[in-house]
């Protein structure tokens, strides 16, 4: 790889030795796949549950991060104010805490904004066309690509946290013009966009990225003016069933003004048609606890906007949940400010949920209270997660956040009319 003069003095040791080992890291990773040489990342977004030895060794004589950084929220549904309040035991909360503080203390030293969040660009963080980004989460990912129109790769947690260091990136992947193209074309032609559900988008994304698997997609037939509460429901599913980073969206997608741009000017790879048949075929393998007693509801898989926020306390006001229902509400903790000043919060807490900063797919081992047995959900994310991560011992069902919060009231599922 060709070095610039800083990249050569950050690997002869001259910028530190958490730096050194960085950069050193980084090259072999970059000539492991043929990059040329080194881009400036414009912003980074790490791993939090990182190994504390490791992120020790990666930081030794750092003091300030290579490039703006913000933080992914906390796993295992560990949040330190909010653990206890979900029904976690005591004890593994006190162990997650202490590993906490300490992260945080090298976090804070290096300049790493305290954000413990899923959606960074909701939080200060957000790239520009063009940039190139090191953001960790493939829902991140998947949304920095398709959505903005930023340069991201699938970078894993000791890749992305050397890259936030140095601030550097191999020029490799989904940096390049070549490899961003779409490869398999998903048509909602027959679709009406206006009349479908944040539960019909996610089962589209789902479905999509089944049909991917590490392809590039492109889906054609939505309407350019979509609100992105609803799009993110669409783009966050095709990284979990398959392994997708880019999802051009015709019209949508700066890159993909229309399908030939989209493609790259060839012919897609395969091409399939998504009708309300596959909508609800997909919808079906994550209703397996329909009808059973709702004992624990989520929302937040991405953290929730402030505008689902608002929804979600507008349906609770006045409103309790039941007496053997939970309900959990990830979100951005800046949010969540914001939210208290509305006092959405206030009436959402009133309810008796529980506002958590923490990975609300439960990655990576859904360590759920023991009463839980049945979960409702409006993210196909979840869905997935809880059913493959507890091998079916818990049900799941997803649908819209207004069938959510009357199962968190009522205990009970209803079926749409």
């Amino acid at each position: 790889m060709i070095l610039s003069k800083e990249e050569e003095e950050m690997a002869a040791g001259n910028l530190g030795p958490g730096i050194e080992r960085c950069i050193k890291f980084l090259i072999k990773f970059g000539e492991a796949f043929g990059a040329d040489k080194f881009v400036k990342v414009a912003s980074a977004h790490v791993f939090n549950a990182f190994p504390i030895d490791l992120l020790k060794d990666l930081t030794e004589g750092v003091d300030q991060a290579g490039t703006f950084t913000t933080i992914h929220p906390f796993m295992s549904l560990f949040d330190p104010l909010a653990c206890e309040k979900m029904g976690m035991a005591k004890e593994r909360c006190l162990q997650q805490n202490d590993n906490y503080a300490k992260r945080e203390e090298i976090y804070r030293r290096i300049g790493f904004f305290l954000t413990y969040t899923c959606v960074p660009q909701l939080v200060g963080n957000f790239p520009r066309k063009g940039d190139y980004v090191s953001w960790f989460g493939s829902s991140s990912q998947t949304f920095v690509n398709s959505i903005v129109g930023a340069r991201q790769n699938q970078d894993g947690a000791v890749v992305n946290m050397a890259i936030a260091v140095t601030g550097r990136a191999p020029n490799w992947g989904l940096y390049l013009d070549e490899n961003r193209y779409g490869k398999v074309l998903v048509d909602l032609d027959d679709l009406d966009s206006t009349s479908l559900t944040t539960t019909d988008l996610g089962a589209i994304g789902y479905y999509t990225g089944g049909i991917a698997q590490d392809r590039n997609a492109a889906i054609s037939g939505l309407r350019r003016d979509i609100f992105y509460d609803k799009l993110k429901y669409l783009i966050h599913p095709v990284a979990t069933s398959g392994a997708v980073s880019i999802c051009h969206l015709v019209g949508i997608t700066p890159e993909a003004p229309d399908l030939k741009t989209a493609l790259g000017n060839k012919e897609p790879e395969e091409h399939v048609h998504v009708g309300m048949e596959e909508i609800r075929k997909t919808t079906e393998k994550f209703r397996t606890g329909e009808s059973e007693p709702v004992d624990l509801v989520i929302f937040g898989c991405p953290h929730c906007s402030i505008q689902e926020l608002k929804t979600i306390a507008g349906l609770l006001e006045n409103k309790k949940t039941g007496s053997n229902q939970r309900l959990w509400v990830g979100t951005a903790h800046q949010v969540n400010d914001l939210a208290q000043a509305m006092g959405y919060s206030q009436v959402i807490e009133k309810a008796g949920g529980v506002i958590a900063r923490s990975c609300m797919a439960t990655i990576p081992d859904c360590p759920m209270p023991e009463d839980v047995k049945n979960v409702a959900t409006n993210s196909f994310k979840t869905a997935a997660y809880i059913t493959g991560i507890s091998k079916g011992s818990i049900k799941v069902v997803v649908g819209e956040i207004e069938q959510c919060i009357s199962a968190a009231t009522s205990g009970k599922w209803e079926g749409e009319d």
